[in-house]
């Protein structure tokens, strides 16, 4: 995992310390620096110009005047600029992109994930950044109020909140005081936040108090969620896949894919079998001839079901036909299978299993 952006503070969305003057600096009691931009008019047509944050900012003398040199970042690209302090000119000097041009146009200004952040955090941010997993793209934007700390992760092209944390500055008290919440209450809470089916429900303690742990799983997705057990406000969430979409589902699905730990391409060494009930039936498939269960023209739907049944057991829950390849997902209690059947010849691509 790569971080791409980094900010060590922040005041707002921008934060920067004082500015850093040079040996050779412009002198404050000189005429000319009655006339200069001040610190933060500079970092506001910084802004303007490029959008994203400052990350530093240094006024230095040269033969053409007085200058601002500017450091910021915004949607993945490095910009160094330079700011006539008197004029307000503004050239870019240095131009550097973290990330591929595609991605760049599609991202989130920071502005706009901050926006995201504050539906579930208040406060002030203090840091943020740009973070890379597996190809996708994640603002991690740190907040702070009068009595908390918020850690909130933001998918960085659709806005989605994948992850957040609440937690007490030290020195603060949160006494719990009321009565709990029902479970039938506390879940009602959690789907404001989660959809699927109830996996656990459990009422736990955490740093003195009485929280609610839930957790909660859909076709795709499984939750994590902690509530206060007396208000049901929300202490944590997390939002992660754990089904694996096919290549095309994938381009057009913005959040973040979860490599699987159970797959087993065909052909594959059988010692790659995560249970030896998956080696049997892989090795049943291969000695399979595709001449025996397919016809000419291809496999219909109902072929393909009976051939993913002999590799999986329980109910097909979704099958499409994609590129010629049908891709079938089954379900046997907390068991999950997904299979690829070539249509043409009834061989069998691929094969999941998810515990």
């Amino acid at each position: 995992m790569k971080k791409w952006m980094l900010i060590p503070a922040l005041a707002g969305v921008v934060a920067v310390g004082s500015v850093a003057l040079a040996d050779d600096s412009v002198s404050s009691s000189s005429a000319t620096a009655k006339q200069m931009l001040t610190l933060q008019q500079a970092k506001e047509l910084a802004v303007q110009q490029v959008g994203g944050h400052v990350t530093e900012i240094e006024l230095e003398k040269k033969k053409s005047g007085p200058v601002y040199e500017v450091e910021v970042e915004s949607k993945g690209i490095e910009y160094e600029l330079d700011i006539d302090a008197l004029t307000g000119a503004v050239a870019v000097r240095k131009q550097e992109s973290n990330v591929p041009a595609a991605v760049s146009g599609q991202l989130l200004s920071e502005d706009q994930a901050i926006a995201a952040a504050k539906k579930l955090a208040s406060g002030k941010v203090v840091d943020i950044e740009l973070d890379e997993d597996n190809k996708q793209y994640y603002y991690d934007i740190e907040l702070r109020d009068d009595n908390y700390e918020y850690d909130v992760k933001v998918h960085a092209i659709t806005g989605e909140i994948v992850k957040f944390e609440k937690e007490l500055k030290s020195g603060k008290n949160n006494n719990q005081s009321g009565q709990l919440l029902k479970k039938e209450e506390a879940l009602a809470f959690a789907k404001k936040h989660a959809v699927g089916n109830v996996k656990k429900i459990e009422l736990d303690r955490e740093d003195g108090n009485r929280v609610y742990e839930i957790e909660m799983k859909d076709d795709r997705f499984k939750y994590e969620l902690t509530l206060d057990a007396v208000t049901g406000e929300l202490i944590s969430f997390e939002k992660e896949q754990y089904k694996k979409v096919s290549a095309k589902k994938s381009q057009q699905a913005a959040t973040k894919p979860v490599s699987s730990n159970h797959t087993l391409k065909v052909g594959e060494p059988a010692a790659q079998a995560t249970t030896q009930k998956v080696e049997t039936k892989v090795a049943t498939a291969t000695q399979q001839s595709p001449k025996q269960s397919v016809k000419k023209s291809g496999l219909s739907k109902e072929e393909a079901i009976a051939i993913a049944k002999r590799h999986a057991s329980g109910v097909v829950t979704e099958i499409e036909l994609d590129d010629g390849v049908w891709e079938i997902e089954m379900e046997d209690g907390d068991v999950e299978y997904e299979l690829e059947i070539d249509a043409a010849t009834g061989t069998l691509v691929s094969f999941e299993k998810d515990e």
